[in-house]
């Protein structure tokens, strides 16, 4: 017996012939014992799929945190920076061409006309005194090695680059961290004085203190606003090869500034809290005076023994003799009266020595203070 089927498969199109055999298959898998079995496979290979791709998800963000960790960087960083973060954690990471033809290449990148926008004061309260001192120390370090030639608005620069590193979630939370980043490597710090040798050199005492008074300032609210918020820069007769990825924005003496370009660049990103704990570095022993805190609670030792109280003794009051004229003695002699007992003088009282402060007296001559009292 023929069917409809059997003439379309006969005699119809090639697409007709695919519709009936999927038809025929069909019906047969839904009458088929296999059918929940093969729905069941189905569903475990899935799920198996999707298990696996989670799996090497998680596992592709760990070595990507590996990673950030083996060049210096916080685990948290975007995995879409790793790649410019790696070049700008870098230094090393230059083009091998001459001075001359650095400073060309620099001057062919132009500067942004985006807007500058400056930065928030950075202060580190008073009584972390200890840390405040550790991070002028580290801060003058940087300011001089990096720019010790330069003019104070190219060393305020320089500082507030630290700074914003500090606050930035791709650098470390303090500043002694972030100057001395990657020096413990042979290559990768990110200041070239912290592994170059160049703090075997000792600062000249007017160099060095003029390196503290602008990181003293920059520590105490100063803001050199016209690098706003630059985390890079490097000298013009270098021409680093992420030169090219960030935004340039100015250029101070022989140093040129960078900032991060997007969001990252933007005073939305700067949110990192200064670290509690300055760290201790050991190459800032020979530059560092010590310092112990200083406990501002603590009582004053008493003396051993008693302070016996200081006397003041004035000196007996001079007695002026006036000699009578001789045509009066007679007179002045006999007109005298008789002497009267007088009443017993009382003790005498305690010496008050008068203000020197006070204003004399009308009628009274101006007395001279000296400048040193020295008591009796």
């Amino acid at each position: 017996m023929t069917t409809n089927e059997d003439v379309i498969l006969t005699g119809s199109t090639f697409v007709d012939r695919i519709r009936v055999v999927a038809r025929r298959l069909g019906a047969r898998m839904a009458f088929s014992e296999l059918t929940p079995m093969l729905v069941s496979l189905l569903g475990v290979l899935f799920i198996l799929s999707l298990s696996g791709a989670v799996l090497l998800t998680q596992r592709l963000e760990e070595l990507a945190g590996q990673s950030a960790q083996t060049i210096g960087l916080p685990a948290s960083v975007p995995m879409v920076q790793q790649r410019t973060l790696e070049f700008t954690l870098s230094p090393d990471e230059v083009m091998p061409i001459s001075e001359d033809e650095a400073r060309a290449f620099n001057a062919g990148l132009p500067f942004s006309t985006l807007p500058i926008l400056a930065a928030k004061p950075f202060i580190i309260p008073a009584d972390r005194l200890e840390d405040y001192t550790r991070a002028v120390d580290c801060l003058a370090a940087a300011v001089y090695y990096e720019a010790a030639s330069e003019t104070t608005e190219g060393q305020a620069a320089v500082a507030q680059v630290v700074l914003n590193r500090v606050r930035h979630p791709a650098y470390p939370s303090t500043v002694c961290g972030v100057v001395f980043q990657g020096s413990e490597r042979p290559t990768g710090c990110q200041f070239s004085f912290t592994c170059d040798g160049a703090m075997n050199r000792v600062p000249s005492i007017e160099g060095w203190a003029r390196a503290k008074a602008v990181a003293s300032s920059a520590l105490n609210g100063s803001v050199a606003a016209g690098v706003g918020m630059a985390t890079h820069y490097h000298t013009d007769y270098v021409a680093p090869y992420w030169a090219e990825r960030l935004v340039k924005m100015r250029q101070i003496g022989a140093h040129i500034f960078y900032r991060w370009a997007g969001t990252w660049g933007l005073p939305g990103a700067f949110t990192v809290r200064h670290g509690d704990v300055e760290p201790t570095i050991a190459q800032m022993a020979a530059l560092s005076a010590p310092l112990e805190a200083l406990d501002l609670t603590a009582e004053l030792p008493l003396p051993s023994e008693p302070i016996a109280p200081i006397i003041l003794r004035a000196p007996p009051p001079a007695i002026v003799v006036v000699e009578p004229h001789e045509e009066h003695a007679a007179a002045v002699h006999a007109a005298a009266p008789a002497p009267v007992a007088a009443p017993p003088a009382p003790p005498p009282g305690p010496t008050i020595m008068a203000s020197p402060l006070t204003p004399p007296q009308a009628g009274q001559p101006e007395r001279r203070r000296s400048r040193i009292a020295t008591p009796f």
